[in-house]
């Protein structure tokens, strides 16, 4: 993820998405804060999150943290892991940018990626 420019430019890819794939308020409020949150730990995947956690942070119910993880699902936004048991969930955000890849950080030592290989891993939708 460029430092300025992928984080803007998947932000207006993502609402030029929202023609073909409207979201709801609450599904846009979560991306929104997924975004976030994965910009605060350096956009390193998966983000390990409980459903409280995530509904304390956006101000929706448990119940509405579920609805709109699976719409953000569905539509291809995000891909979502459980882990069993009392285990935070593992959670990836997929570029709106390039649809499918799973969005990563790019290093910023001359010559070298973060990623090793041919950038962005593609991951096959789960369904």
């Amino acid at each position: 993820m460029d430092t300025l420019g992928g984080w803007l430019s998947e932000i207006r890819f993502f609402y030029m998405r929202q023609l073909a794939f409207p979201l709801s308020p609450h599904g846009q409020a979560l991306w929104h804060w997924l975004m976030w949150r994965a910009n605060t730990v350096y956009w390193q995947f998966p983000l390990r999150l409980s459903v409280p956690e995530i509904a304390g942070g956006t101000k929706m119910s448990q119940a509405m943290v579920k609805r709109a993880r699976a719409e953000l699902v569905k539509g291809g936004f995000i891909l979502h892991e459980a882990f069993g048991g009392n285990k935070p969930a593992g959670y990836w955000i997929l570029s709106c940018i390039k649809p499918g890849a799973v969005m990563q950080p790019h290093a910023k030592v001359k010559g070298k990626q973060s990623s090793e290989g041919s950038g962005a891993k593609v991951l096959e939708m789960r369904r």
